[in-house]
């Protein structure tokens, strides 16, 4: 009977990890579409490249919040 139990304490910092993470990566394709100039790239790969990274913290941060949803 332990796929019913609910996480408890630590086991709940998994939730946190993945919304900081989604954050982060929302963050970091932020400021690169700020910066383009970071990147050894042209504007055009740097710009793409920046709204994938956004795209993809968007995915992780779903992902996050559907792990939070169901461990209500």
């Amino acid at each position: 009977m332990l796929q019913n139990r609910k996480p408890e304490g630590f086991s709940q910092i998994t939730i946190y990890i993945r919304a900081f993470t989604a954050i982060a990566y929302i963050v970091m394709g932020i400021y690169v579409f700020m910066k383009r100039t970071l990147l050894p790239v042209s504007d055009g790969v740097a710009m793409i490249m920046s709204i994938l990274i956004i795209v993809y913290g968007i995915f992780r941060g779903w992902g996050a919040y559907n792990a939070y949803k169901s461990n209500l």
